[in-house]
Parts: structure tokens; sequence; C-alpha cells
């Protein structure tokens, strides 16, 4: 039986990956911020018990938190998804707040990996998009996996905004850890995962409708009453989070994918394509707000789809994605009664 570490278990896109995982066999376990965390997942997903457990690291930055972990775990492969969040409002300091947790972050685990994880084969990192563009209709560029975001650290404090922090440090962290395999040649493979806008069923804890995690509150805002009109597409891209899961999975043991970052998904995305999707839901019926005339914009990838043929992944629908997604908040509106 595989054994995986995943990091930032109780997240929308941990949660998909670890619910593969079991089904696969593998024993999976998890990083959280504090205990309570994995008492929820178990509460959410009781059918997980003597398949997982739980590891508590609450600064995933700190210097040497992994050592003992990576001691004691002996992990065949690890997943890092866990991140610093674009909608947390206590997120207000680049360097501080953005950067810093996130290359240390993955640094340390890399390091520790290497110095104490002997068994482990391969690590597949959770990155963006965001590490080639922002998704401004000014950058035409043909996007390939080997492209860069065209701004820097100084850009990132200049601008003092929480979306371009999040661009920026996912940039500066995938930097790191491609600097990390070139110096240090560990004996395990890293891959980088380039999804854009990850949507579909959130199967992880949820305490309340306020707060599910950032997609699904954006998507949901199509039928919880706050829109009269479809709003902007904020980026016209989008994956589903069930086949990001899979693309996590399989990018522990491809070989195309060893030492790689790429483009993965690519499916393209506009509001309004979420919103006739959700028309086909009939409990939604009167709930949607009205159409919009925005012109859908492109985003032209030139290799996303060679690396889904690689992952061998069958993208879903947007009907699955979204219909999906609805069903679960349906189930969550009835569980909080709303």
């Amino acid at each position: 039986m595989p054994k995986t570490l995943i990091t930032g278990a109780n997240s929308f896109v941990a949660a998909q990956i670890i619910d593969q995982l079991i089904a696969l066999g593998h024993f999976v376990v998890g990083s959280v911020r504090s205990s309570p965390k994995g008492d929820e997942i178990l509460a959410t997903h009781p059918e997980y018990a003597g398949k997982i457990s739980f590891v508590t690291v609450s600064d995933y930055a700190k210097k040497g938190v992994w050592e003992n972990i990576m001691k004691e775990g002996e992990f065949d492969y690890v997943i890092h998804v866990a991140a610093p969040l674009l909608d947390d409002p206590r997120l207000s300091d680049f360097e501080r707040d953005f950067l810093a947790p996130s290359v240390d972050g993955a640094l340390e685990l890399l390091k520790s990996a290497k110095e104490y994880g002997k068994s482990i084969k391969a690590i597949a990192v959770t990155g963006s998009v965001n590490s080639i563009t922002t998704g401004d209709p000014s950058d035409t560029r043909v996007l390939t996996s080997s492209e860069w975001l065209p701004l820097s650290i100084s850009d990132a404090i200049a601008a003092n905004h929480p979306y371009i922090s999040y661009c920026v440090s996912k940039a500066e962290t995938e930097k790191a850890i491609w600097k990390f395999v070139e110096e240090e040649k560990p004996d395990f493979s890293v891959s980088v995962l380039l999804p854009a806008l990850i949507f579909g069923p959130a199967i992880q804890p949820v305490k309340d409708l306020k707060k599910i995690n950032y997609s699904t509150d954006r998507f949901y805002d199509l039928f919880s009453g706050v829109l009269e009109v479809v709003p902007p597409t904020s980026f016209p891209s989008y994956i589903d989070v069930r086949d990001l899961a899979t693309a996590h999975i399989r990018a522990l043991t491809v070989p195309e994918a060893a030492n790689k970052r790429f483009l993965v998904g690519g499916k393209k995305y506009y509001s309004q394509l979420a919103a006739d999707a959700l028309k086909t839901v009939p409990e939604l019926k009167g709930r949607l707000p009205k159409d919009s005339v925005e012109v859908p914009r492109e985003v032209a990838f030139a290799d996303v789809e060679e690396w889904n043929e690689k992952l061998g992944l069958k993208l879903r629908s947007a009907e699955e994605t979204f219909g999906d997604a609805a069903v679960k908040i349906l189930e969550l509106e009835k569980k909080f009664g709303a």
C-alpha cells in the first residue's frame, strides 16, 4: 500500500486528491494547521477511518518543521497543495503574507524530503497558471508551459494588491523549487501543475455557506441571490477539481511529468458558460441572474492538450463540472437550513 503525504489536507483541491488516493489504495497522511482540522475531515468523511492520519503543521515555513514528519513517515509520495489563500483578508503584505510563507514553505518541505525522506519517489506541487500570466487581456502571448509571469517582486511590492501578490508569489515559489531541484539533485522527481480557475463539487469540511472556498464562493454567487446579472469573467480558462486531482496523482508516476512544469486542463471559461450549465439543474429554476452580454475572451495555450494527453485526462464537460458543483451546494443549503 503506497503511503502519501498531502499538505493542506482540508482544502478544496486536497479533498478531491485525498478521495481519489484512498480509492486507489493509498494510505494518506494529511497535514493540517491544527488538530481539529483533521477531526473535521473525518467527521465529513467517516468512510476514511483507518485509511488516513494527520500531522499538525501550524507554520509550513518554520525551519525544520518537516524533519520529524519525514523521518517517521516513510512516504512513497508527497503532494504539496498548501499555499497562502487569495481571499484571506488577513493577508495584506506581499513579502510577509505571500512570498515568505509560499517560498519557504515549499523549500522546507523539499529540504526535509531530500534529507530524511529516503523512500520518496516523487513530489507533485499545486502551482498555478498565474506563474505564467495574470490573465489580463493585454497579455496576448501564446502561452506554453515554459513561459513565466512578466512581473517581479518589486512589481508586487509596488502594486500592493492581493491578486498581484498571489501571482508573483506563485511564480517566485516555482522558481525557488526549480533552483532547488537543479542544485540539490534530489533522488525524487518534482512536478508542478499549472491549472487556471478550479471549479467542481466542494467535498472538504464546510462550516457555513458564507465561506466555502474562493472559486466555489464566486460560483455560488450565480444562484445565491446576490447578482442581478451574470458577472464579468475573471479568467478565461478552468479545470474541474476532480480532473486536477487525477492529474496530481498521475504526475507522481507518469515518466514524462518527472521534473517538469506543465499547464493542465485549459478548458475555455466565461461566466455565462457556468450560468448556462446551471440552467440544466431543475432546482435552480428562478434562482439565476439575467444573462450576460459579455463577449467571451480567449486565452491561447499551445501545449495544454499535449499535457492532458500525457496524463491520460478525459476532461469533464461544463454540465458535469458546474452541475455537480451546484448539487453539492444545494446539499449544503439543506444541511445549514439556507
